[in-house]
C-alpha cells in the first residue's frame, strides 16, 4: 500500500478498505501455521499447496476427502489444487460441492464466480459474484482471499493485467459496488504511469469517477479522501489542470493529517511537470 516512504509511487490507496481489513478476521498466515508443534492434515495440505507442491497437496486431500466426503474446506482446498494443474472441470465440481454444502460460503462463491467467468460462463459468474459481493460489501474477504490486504500496491504493479480482468468481472457481476470501480481505476492508473499510456489514464479517470459517484450516493460507505486524490494524479497526468485543483481541494477537505495533504500536492505536482511524457 501506499507509503510516506516511497514518494515515487502514485496510488493512494483506499483508507477505508485499510481500516475494514484490519478489523477483519484473517486466516492465520500459513507459515505460522506451520510452525506451531502439531498442525490438522487440512493445514499441512494447505502449506503444501502454498509451497508449491500442488501434486504432494493433491494426494494429501484426497486422503482427507475419502474420510470426509463432504468437508467443505478440503473440497475448496482440492479445487484450488486442481486449479493451479489447470483442470478447471475437477475444480468446478469440488466448488459445486462445497457451495451446495454451504450456500453462503463467500470465499467458496468468489472462487466458482472467477472460475465459471474465466471458463466463459459469465451467468453463473455473475450470479456467484453478485452474492459473494453482496456479502462483502466492502470486499474486505475478497482482497484477503486473493492477498491483496498486505501488498495491494506492490501486486498492481508487478503486473496489473489479470488484475484488470479479475476486477472487471467483479465490476460486471456488481455495477454499484464503488470499490470495485477504485480498484480497477488503480490498475489502470498503474498501467497508465508505468507504460505512459494516455488511454490507461482515461480510463482511471472514468473509473475514478463512478466509484466516486457512487459514494455520493452511498454517505454511508464514508468514503476517504483516495478517490479525490488519485482522480487530481490522473487529471494532473491527462493536463487536465483545473480539474485536478478541483479533485486535490476536495481530497484536502478529508484528509486525514498534514503529511497525507503534502503527500497529494507532490504527487500532483509530479504528475503536471510529467503530462507531455504521455504517449
Amino acid at each position: 500500500m501506499f507509503s510516506p516512504a516511497t514518494p515515487r509511487l502514485g496510488l493512494f490507496v483506499y483508507v477505508v478498505l485499510v481500516f475494514a481489513i484490519a478489523g477483519c478476521a484473517k486466516r492465520t498466515p500459513r507459515s505460522q501455521q506451520a510452525a506451531g508443534s502439531a498442525i490438522s492434515p487440512l493445514e499441512a495440505a494447505r502449506l503444501e499447496l502454498a509451497q508449491g507442491k500442488t501434486e504432494q497437496a493433491l494426494q494429501s486431500l484426497n486422503r482427507i476427502l475419502s474420510n470426509q466426503p463432504d468437508l467443505p474446506e478440503g473440497l475448496l482446498e482440492r479445487a484450488r489444487c486442481h486449479l493451479a494443474l489447470g483442470k478447471n472441470q475437477p475444480a468446478l465440481a469440488d466448488l459445486d460441492r462445497a457451495v451446495a454444502l454451504r450456500p453462503q460460503w463467500t470465499e467458496a462463491l468468489y472462487e466458482r464466480g472467477m472460475v465459471a467467468a474465466k471458463t466463459g460462463d459469465k451467468e453463473r459468474s455473475r450470479n456467484d459474484l453478485r452474492q459473494a459481493m453482496s456479502q462483502d460489501v466492502m470486499l474486505e474477504l475478497y482482497l484477503n482471499w486473493r492477498g491483496l490486504d498486505g501488498s495491494l500496491e506492490s501486486r498492481l504493479r508487478a503486473d496489473p493485467g489479470p488484475w484488470l480482468g479479475e476486477f472487471g468481472f467483479l465490476v460486471d457481476a456488481e455495477p454499484n459496488n464503488p470499490t470495485v470501480f477504485l480498484l480497477r481505476g488503480l490498475c489502470h492508473l498503474v498501467d497508465g504511469e508505468k507504460n505512459l499510456k494516455r488511454d490507461s489514464f482515461v480510463q482511471a479517470e472514468k473509473d475514478f469517477t463512478r466509484a466516486i459517484d457512487l459514494f455520493k450516493a452511498n454517505p454511508m460507505l464514508g468514503a476517504s479522501y483516495d478517490p479525490w486524490a488519485n482522480r487530481a494524479f490522473v487529471r494532473a497526468f491527462l493536463g487536465k489542470d483545473a480539474l485536478a485543483e478541483e479533485d486535490k481541494n476536495e481530497a484536502f477537505r478529508r484528509i486525514p493529517s498534514a503529511d497525507h495533504g503534502r503527500e497529494v500536492a507532490e504527487r500532483v505536482a509530479q504528475a503536471q511537470s510529467r503530462a507531455k511524457e504521455l504517449r
